[in-house]
Order: C-alpha cells, then structure tokens, then sequence
C-alpha cells in the first residue's frame, strides 16, 4: 500500500499500477498534501506529473501531444492562415508558444490563461490513461523542475483518473450491481438540505466548474443531494448518458460520499383482502375437501376466511361419515323435518295430470338374500359415473345457510322429461308448371324475320329474292 508519509524527504520509491491505480495514487497524494514528481514509463518514455502539497502543478509527457497551436485551432480561435504564421515564428526565433499568438492579437491574458488550463487538462487525462505498469515516486522540492506550471484541480484530477481507468465493461457493470439499490448523495458539511437552496459545490470537494461539469451533470448532482434515487430510474430518466452516470456514480463511491441501500419494496394498499388461515373453533370452522384419490376418504381441514371481509354466518357442515360425533342439531333438524313430513297427495286426486310411465324411473330393490342371483346384473346395469345428487358433488359443494345437507338425506331419484310423441312423416308438395301455348306467333321487330308458332324451335326465314325474266 502506497503511503507518502513513509518515505523520507529527497527520497524515491517504486510501485505497481495494479496494486495502486493512478486514481488511488493521486487521492492520496491529496489527502497527504505531498510535494514531488510522479513518474511512470511507456514506450516512448518517462511521463511526469508534478505536485505542490498534494495539488498537481504540471504535466510533462515523453511525446509532444496537444500543442498550444493545434488546441487553438481545434477550439476555433484562430484559422489556418494565422497558425501557419504563427508556427514559422516560433520556428525561427525559438519563442513562447503563448507570446507569439499574444502578439498576432489571437489571444490577451484571460484567454491564454484558459487555453492553458484546457491544454493541462488534456495532459492530465493522457497521464491518467496509464494502468498496469510500474511507477516511481520522488518526494520533495528538489524534484520539481524542468515544466511549465499550470496549476490544476486535485480532485478534477482525480475524476479524470477514475474517467480514464473506467472502461465500457466496467460501466456496464457498475450499473448492473446497483440496479437493484437507492443513492443519495451525503455532503459531510451539511446536515440538512434546502432543496430550495442548495449549496454551490452540490455536495461535491470542490465546485462543478473544476470537474468541467455542465447543467446536465448539476442536475443530476441536485437530484442526489435532495433525496434517495432509484439508478434503474436515473438511469431511464436521469439527465446524463449511461456511460457517464456510471463514471460519476464511481467517483462519488469512490470518494465516500455516495450512500447506498437496497429498493424499497412498494407500499402495501390499504383495503386489499389478505387470506390468512386460522385456527378452527368449532364445527363451523371446518370444511370437507376431497381428496381427488380413489378409496380414500375425504379429509377435514380448516377453512379460510379473508380477514378483511365482515364476519357473517358460516354455513354448517356435516361431520364425515367415519366419525362417531352426531350432527349439529341445525344440521339434523332439516332431514328429520322431511321424514315427519306428510307425504304429498295424490295427482290424479287434485285433478292434476300424472306423470307419464317412461319418466318414472323405479327404485332398485333391496338386496337380500332371495335376490342374490340377480344383484351382480342389477349392480353391473347401475352407471359408473356418478348423478347431480351423488355423495361426490354434496361433499364438495358447500351447502346454503340453513338447508339441509345432501349428504344426510336419501337421494332424490331424478326424473326425465316426458319425449315427444313422433310425428308423422308428410311428403313435401310438389308444384308442377303448366305449359302456356300462344295461338299467334311473337312479332318480330326485325324485318324480314319471322318466329314460328311454338317456343322449342326458332326457324331463321329470310326473304326470296324476286327473279326477273326479260322477254328477248
């Protein structure tokens, strides 16, 4: 672990990019307030940057990149004619960059200063591309010479090092992993948020104007610093690309100043029923159910009742066959009703009409013993699938409040209704036409033309010519 309070003044150390990353290197730098020379070594050679108690104050790279005269003209201020000018100058006389274009009258003291700073930047963010290699590290003053000073942000530096070391894959993959969770943003300076007047540097070390943010990334910002933010919605609605969430989201993680917490689940609506079983009190409290299997017997179990519905009366149920408890008396009273009832009159008494023979279906005879020959071909005549007034259908249908159960009872023989007498078959009418016979021909508009008396055959007459003989 790369710490530069261990190391002596005037004096060097070596490390590994992998074990500390360029953006590790330079937060601790600042956390330190260190005073030295970074160096790490690519193909074209050694890349230094330079540090004044922790804070970067230059950038020398091994290979000329992004000179004064090619930012100027990438950025539009100044055209092809005035950089060919100004290149020939600096060539001859071996002058400042920075004074000649002072002088053409392209740039004054304020815009210099910011095209510098721009210029920085870029260096600062080449440096930063470096990974997996080793690094030396020089501690003090001594070290601090051979470059141009362009002061610079440690903590826009840092951004740009977790920019630069963040690739797709890992963009993706910090959105994966918190896809799921809420952020805020936490400012150690502020205990309570206004959202109507929130600070300048919205939470971060430093203003947004030293990271190179926008209006796109306060806002963002300013949405964290309010309150918890699902990253599924910020990244469907949020102001920033996907790409760029993820790196600021990385930086303020990084940082420690990004709070994370699982989703919430959403909030139960009040009033929506929750079936929960409860434990049965009584007979009222239980229910028959079948168990779908042959030869087993149905099986008792509790019933369920919504615990959010108003308690009304439960309809009573027998209890089942194998038990040796009697019925509720409100369950027997119906069936013993019934049989004390008298039996109903005579049809043909009360002038009604009877019934006719084939609807009446007779009731199978007791097997005893002086019908044991037949019983087998009676039992193998009965239907194997079972009637509307089974045992089947009264033990899975729950009966009504106050009715007698089916179970209890004799079963009802059913009754068919009568067939229609067959009606005889009539033949169809057949219609025959009658000929119509004219008397006098069809007139014909044709001249010359004539049509024959009957309708079947047409005959073509056309007219003779007249034959003229001359006497000699």
């Amino acid at each position: 672990m790369f710490d530069p309070v261990r190391i002596a003044d005037d004096a060097c150390v070596e490390g590994h990019l992998d074990a500390d990353p360029v953006h590790q290197l330079l937060l601790t730098l600042g956390q330190r307030s260190t005073t030295g020379r970074l160096t790490v070594a690519d193909a074209a050679g050694d890349n230094h940057m330079f540090f004044m108690n922790g804070r970067p104050v230059g950038v020398l790279l091994a290979e000329r990149v992004h000179p004064l005269g090619q930012l100027l003209l990438e950025l539009g201020r100044c055209d092809a004619a005035m950089f060919l000018k100004a290149q020939h100058l600096i060539a001859e006389g071996g002058r400042l960059p920075g004074q000649v274009f002072k002088e053409l009258g392209v740039l004054d003291d304020h815009t210099l200063k910011d095209a510098l700073a721009v210029q920085a930047r870029r260096k600062a963010e080449h440096f930063c591309r470096l990974s997996s290699r080793p690094f030396t590290f020089c501690k003090g003053l001594t070290y601090l010479n051979g470059f141009t000073s362009t002061p610079l942000d440690s903590h826009g530096v840092v951004f740009l090092a977790v920019r630069q070391q963040t690739d797709e894959e890992l963009r993706e993959a910090v959105l994966e992993s918190a896809r799921h969770e809420q952020v805020r943003l936490v400012d150690p300076g502020l205990a309570v948020v206004d959202p109507e007047r929130l600070p300048a540097n919205l939470g971060l070390p430093a203003l947004p104007a030293a990271y190179g943010f926008g209006p796109p990334e306060e806002r963002f910002l300013a949405r964290l610093l309010v309150g918890w933010e699902s990253v599924a919605d910020l990244a469907e609605t949020g102001t920033l690309p996907r790409d760029e969430m993820a790196v600021l989201l990385r930086y303020l993680d990084f940082i420690g100043r990004l709070q994370r917490r699982p989703m919430e689940p959403p909030p139960t609506v009040l009033g929506e029923p929750t079936f929960e079983p409860r434990e049965p009190q009584s007979l009222d409290d239980m229910a028959i159910v079948e168990l779908g299997e042959p030869g087993l017997p149905p099986a008792v179990v509790p019933a369920i009742v919504p615990t959010l519905l108003p308690d009304g009366p439960t309809p009573l149920v027998a209890p089942p066959p194998w038990s040796s408890s009697p019925p509720p008396p409100s369950v027997a009273r119906p069936a013993v009703e019934r049989a004390s009832a008298p039996p109903p009159p005579d049809r043909e008494a009360a002038g009604l009409r009877p019934r006719p023979p084939s609807a009446k279906i007779a009731p199978p005879a007791p097997l005893d013993g002086s019908d044991a020959v037949t019983a087998p071909r009676r039992l193998a005549r009965r239907p194997a699938t079972p009637s509307l007034t089974g045992e089947v259908f009264s033990s899975t249908l729950p009966a009504p409040v106050g009715a007698a159960n089916p179970a209890l009872s004799e079963p009802t023989p059913l009754t068919l209704p009568p067939e229609p007498p067959p009606e005889e078959d009539v033949a169809a009418p057949v219609v025959r036409k009658k000929k119509v016979k004219r008397s006098e021909p069809l007139p014909s508009e044709v001249s010359a033309v004539m049509v024959s008396e009957t309708r079947r055959e047409k005959t073509m007459i056309a007219a003779l010519p007249s034959i003229v003989i001359e006497d000699d």
